[in-house]
């Protein structure tokens, strides 16, 4: 799903894509902006997917922080 965030400039409008595998539900985390992306205070580096913790604070260019968890049924 895309989520829009209207917040400022140093949002890209491609920011971080999170994707999930479906063989064996590991979610990963890949930054595509120009300003940065942290997961749990970590800067990631840019087009690097990085695999994401079931629990993860998630900044977008020290503008935006999202809480990332996953719910296991």
């Amino acid at each position: 799903m895309d989520l829009p965030l209207g917040t400022s400039d140093e949002i890209s409008r491609e920011h971080v894509r999170i994707r999930r595998d479906a063989g064996t539900g590991v979610f990963t985390i890949r930054d595509q902006s120009r300003n940065g992306t942290w997961v749990n205070g970590k800067r990631l580096k840019r087009d690097v997917d990085v695999p994401l913790p079931d629990r993860a604070e998630i900044g977008l260019s020290n503008v935006v922080q999202l809480t990332f968890e996953v719910r296991h049924a």
